[in-house]
């Protein structure tokens, strides 16, 4: 039998096999290690807080198509922003959870409700609120209509009545401009509010 050399077709088919293979894995590699660098909370972020470098920290993600939703390490981004939804520690920071200082953003408003609310309704989940306007003349209230739908939760809290039970739950919502005079309306011409929790938006 021959001595193989450089020349033996059967050794140079080997090696291109061999750095096809490494090729191969070297691009798999890179594909599945695709990261970016996004912004995290280090601690909770509030309603109306300045969004600063010192309120964050960077983490490499991979997000692939869902990256647009979260705000990507770029200090640029930060700049005149505020947050305009609670966020949380360790939380990416949601591209819908930034405002400019312009007077655009959502507003809290504090809404007192005469029934008890789910436990699940927490700061950070999202609620439907209904309203059904009060009729004197019939002393009723009509059907009633969905007003904000997946409404944010900034707080909540139970109204004592001083005998150690309770008389209803004070909420504060998160109302985007053009909603901010019709739940104003509501409010003052004693029209029944009634929010459910909404676990869609909420996850």
């Amino acid at each position: 039998m021959a001595r193989p050399t450089w020349k033996d077709p059967r050794l140079l088919i080997g090696i291109l096999i061999v750095l096809a293979s490494c090729v191969g894995v070297i691009a798999l590699t890179s594909t599945l290690d695709k990261t970016v660098p996004m912004y995290v909370a280090k601690a909770d972020i509030s309603l109306g807080e300045q969004l600063t470098a010192e309120k964050l920290t960077v983490a490499n993600v991979k997000l692939d198509a869902l990256g647009e939703r979260y705000l990507a390490a770029d200090p640029k981004m930060l700049v005149g922003h505020r947050a305009n939804a609670l966020i949380r520690a360790g939380e990416l920071i949601p591209s819908s959870a930034i405002g400019l200082q312009d007077g655009t953003n959502r507003r809290p408003v504090s809404v007192n409700l005469s029934d008890a609310l789910p436990a699940a309704i927490t700061a950070g989940s999202h609620v439907d609120v209904w309203v059904s306007s009060k009729d004197r003349a019939a002393n009723s209230f009509a059907a009633p209509t969905l007003l904000l739908p997946a409404a944010e939760v900034t707080y909540r809290a139970e109204r004592p009545t001083g005998f150690g039970g309770t008389a209803g739950t004070v909420v504060e919502l998160l109302v985007v401009d053009d909603s901010l005079a019709d739940l104003l309306e509501a409010m003052a011409n004693d029209a029944r509010i009634t929010v459910v929790f909404n676990p869609t938006a909420s996850s």
